[in-house]
C-alpha cells in the first residue's frame, strides 16, 4: 500500500497526539495519537517527516492509523519479550547449574579443609613428643661423674705407663770395683753409676754421657 508522506507540525508530548502536515493537499492536517507510533525506537518530535495512511473519520476529519517517523528504526513488538524471556532462561540455567556444582564440591571441599588442620595437629604432637623423650633421655648436669686422681691412676692406660716407665728404668746399686765401662752390662747400668756411684771412670770428656764407644754409642 502505498504511504503518504508529511511534516510533524503540531505535537502534545503530554496527551500523546499531535497533527501531521501533508505534502500534498496540504490544506487540511492529518490528526496522529502515539498509538500508532508505539514501534518506534523513539517518541516523534516536530519537524519529522511521517510516513502514514489515514482514513476519513465521522466528522470528516483525516486520521493516521498505519505511521512511521522516517529514518528512525521500528522495534519489533514480539523481539523484547522473547529476548527477555531467552536471557531469564539462559540465567535460569546458569543459576541452577552453579548451585549443582556447589552442591557437588561442598562435601569435598569441606573434607579438604577439616583434613589439613587435623594433620598439622597430629605433626605437632608427634614433634613434641620426640623433643620430650629427648629431653628426659639426656643426663643431667648433675649426674655426670667427675674423675678423681685416683681414677685416673687407676685407668688402664695410666697402668700401663707406669709399668714401662718401672721397666725402662731397672734398679741398679753400687758395687765396689765397677768403675769402666768393661764391667757394665748396658748404658743404663753405666749411667746409673756414673750419676750415683763414686770413683767412676767411664765419663771422660764429661758430657754427661758414659762408654760412648761401648754402651751409649
Amino acid at each position: 500500500m502505498l504511504m503518504d508522506r508529511g511534516v510533524l507540525v503540531r505535537w502534545n508530548d503530554e496527551k500523546g497526539f499531535g497533527f501531521i502536515q501533508p505534502e500534498k493537499n496540504a490544506a487540511q492536517d492529518v490528526f496522529i495519537h502515539i498509538s500508532v507510533l508505539k514501534k518506534m525506537a523513539r517518541k516523534p518530535i516536530v519537524g519529522d517527516s511521517i510516513l502514514y495512511q489515514t482514513e476519513v473519520q465521522n466528522d470528516g476529519k483525516r486520521k493516521a492509523v498505519i505511521a512511521s517517523i522516517e529514518g528512525v528504526a521500528v522495534i519489533a513488538a514480539s523481539a523484547t519479550p522473547r529476548s527477555h524471556s531467552h536471557v531469564q532462561s539462559r540465567n535460569e540455567n546458569f543459576n541452577f547449574n552453579n548451585k549443582n556444582k556447589a552442591h557437588y564440591h561442598s562435601p569435598r571441599k569441606s573434607s579438604f579443609n577439616t583434613i589439613i588442620p587435623l594433620l598439622i595437629i597430629v605433626a605437632i604432637v608427634i614433634f613434641g613428643f620426640k623433643q620430650y623423650q629427648e629431653f628426659n633421655e639426656a643426663p643431667a648436669i648433675d649426674e655426670v661423674p667427675v674423675l678423681t686422681n685416683e681414677d685416673i691412676e687407676r685407668m688402664p692406660m695410666y697402668e700401663t705407663k707406669s709399668r714401662t716407665q718401672a721397666t725402662a728404668t731397672p734398679s741398679f746399686q753400687c758395687e765396689a770395683g765397677k768403675t769402666h765401662c768393661s764391667h757394665m752390662s748396658s748404658c743404663a747400668e753405666a749411667t746409673f753409676y756414673i750419676q750415683h756411684c763414686p770413683n767412676t771412670q767411664m765419663d771422660g770428656d764429661n758430657d754427661g754421657i758414659p762408654c760412648e764407644r761401648q754402651w751409649c754409642s
